[in-house]
């Protein structure tokens, strides 16, 4: 995309960029200008990010008068980023990095900086030319602070969707994107308003938080900085969620940070709450990683049970952290509805403990190349009943198991849980108001106990009684995963032959 200013002195027309436009662009300048193999999209989305963050700094605190604003970086950064080159800009940009992502108690403006800049690091020495281009071509011509705040948000949100590859190869983490417009659905049935404070325990690239965030702006009013808050182990999903909340959510470079680089099940304080105060969560959206190995939590004397999987544990995390009247929608896999053990032992206790009054059955295949069958549970943390009745009396299951779809082929869209919502909220009538469908189904008071009385634990439920077979996706969909993981494969002898000469 040529930009062209409209003459000297004027704004130009960076006002009137689209997303779509900015992504085009920086998606053209990687698949041009970088080497292959110098960088992955990941390495390069977060790079965008670090200059992003310098550039707008740095154009926020050349605005005359009163509309300056201090900057985060040391003074003249930028113009001495533009002017640097070969092994002096990779000098310049190591000791920046380092100064910006070391935590500065004294400091305060510079906390979210410290997330964004935390562990990271230049590109390789020997492609600074690459980076050197980036800088002065694309970013130093333009005044990205007229860039429409959504559409530029948008359009960082498309290049780390376009990372999904990279994000999915990172198995130590258990990292996947899951798609915008299922989590609009959840902020929706969560009926969030601005008045809620929602955490995500497993944030990954803040995808839940940003999503929040326009459903509490969709009912008008200030949505406050304390409002959402997310943490995640992986230090390179904290930098990039970091910047997609920043520019997705109109956040300031020097507020309280939206996300903390912490393992949420380590500890049983609330971690993702402490920010300027501690405000209690109202609300937890989360989808966690789907890693089926057992994770150690010999520290959590407050757990229902040890050695369960990862996805288990952050379950009764929530579960068990969230305040009292607290609402939650949580993502696990088929396993944690039915796998004996720790599962059950946790399931038990939600079900006791919390309103467990519904269950989505997702559709196979929504999830890029994980193959999981994924299931949202809705519940509230309650007061546990003096007389040890469980809290759970009823609970609904919506099955939208046999859609069909993938992210890549056939797309869905929000409008294709428009049923499930209507389903879900009926009116002001709450639960009472339901009406059961084919989809639909509800498992009475009686129905529960049975749950609770048999030994299993069972929440592997479906909306149809009738035992029907185990739907494993679009035959399509299973052939052209097959053909994708046959192509990797291929690909990875080929370069075992190339390195053997």
């Amino acid at each position: 995309m040529v930009v062209e200013r409209d003459g000297v002195g004027s704004r130009g027309p960076e006002k009137r960029w689209t997303a779509k436009g900015i992504f085009e662009r920086w998606q053209r300048f990687y698949e041009l200008e970088i080497s292959a193999k110098a960088l992955t999209r990941l390495e390069f989305t977060e790079h965008i990010a670090y200059l992003l963050f310098l550039k707008l700094d740095h154009e926020r605190a050349q605005r005359s008068g009163m509309f300056a604003s201090q900057p985060i970086a040391p003074a003249d950064t930028w113009p001495h980023l533009v002017l640097a080159s070969g092994e002096d800009l990779h000098a310049a940009l190591t000791r920046l990095m380092a100064e910006l992502g070391r935590p500065n108690p004294q400091d305060h403006r510079r906390a979210i900086a410290s997330v964004l800049f935390q562990e990271s690091r230049p590109w390789p020495v020997d492609r600074m030319a690459e980076l050197g281009r980036l800088i002065i071509e694309e970013f130093e011509p333009y005044r990205w602070s007229d860039v429409n705040r959504d559409e530029l948000g948008s359009a960082f949100s498309l290049m780390i969707a376009d990372c999904r590859d990279d994000i999915l190869a990172k198995r130590e983490t258990g990292q996947f994107l899951t798609p915008p417009y299922l989590l609009g659905v959840m902020a929706k049935a969560l009926a969030l308003t601005p008045q809620d404070r929602v955490i995500d325990a497993a944030v990954g690239v803040g995808t839940s938080l940003i999503a929040a965030h326009r459903e509490m702006a969709a009912h008008g009013g200030r949505v406050d900085a304390s409002a959402i808050a997310g943490a995640d182990i992986d230090v390179q999903m904290c930098r990039l969620a970091t910047m997609n909340v920043l520019l997705n959510t109109g956040r300031q470079f020097h507020d309280v940070p939206p996300i903390l680089r912490a393992d949420s099940l380590k500890a049983k304080e609330r971690l993702v709450h402490r920010h300027e105060r501690d405000v209690a969560a109202t609300v937890a959206l989360c989808n966690p990683p789907f890693k089926s190995v057992e994770t150690n939590t010999e520290q959590r004397d407050d757990f229902w049970a040890q050695n369960a999987t990862l996805p288990a544990n952050f379950l009764q995390h929530l579960a068990i952290t969230l305040p009292q009247g607290a609402r939650a929608a949580v993502f696990v896999p088929d396993g944690v509805l039915s796998n004996r053990g720790a599962a059950a032992t946790i399931r038990r206790e939600l079900l006791k403990n919390c309103t467990v009054h519904t269950l989505l059955r997702l559709p196979t295949g929504m999830f890029h190349d994980t193959g999981s069958k994924t299931n949202v549970l809705f519940f509230t943390k309650s007061v546990r009943r003096p007389t040890g009745e469980p809290n759970t009396e009823e609970l609904w299951v919506y099955d939208a198991r046999d859609l069909h779809h993938t992210d890549t082929e056939n797309p869905l869209a929000e409008d294709d849980f428009a049923d499930f919502l209507e389903a879900y909220r009926p009116g002001e009538e709450g639960l009472a108001g339901r009406t059961e469908s084919s989809r639909f189904k509800r498992y009475d008071r009686e129905a529960v106990r049975k749950i609770l009385d048999s030994p299993d634990v069972s929440l592997n439920l479906r909306a149809d009684p009738a035992d029907a077979p185990d739907d494993f996706g679009d035959p399509r969909d299973i052939a052209r995963s097959i053909i994708d993981h046959l192509g990797d494969a291929q690909r990875s002898f080929e370069r075992v032959l190339e390195s053997l000469g």
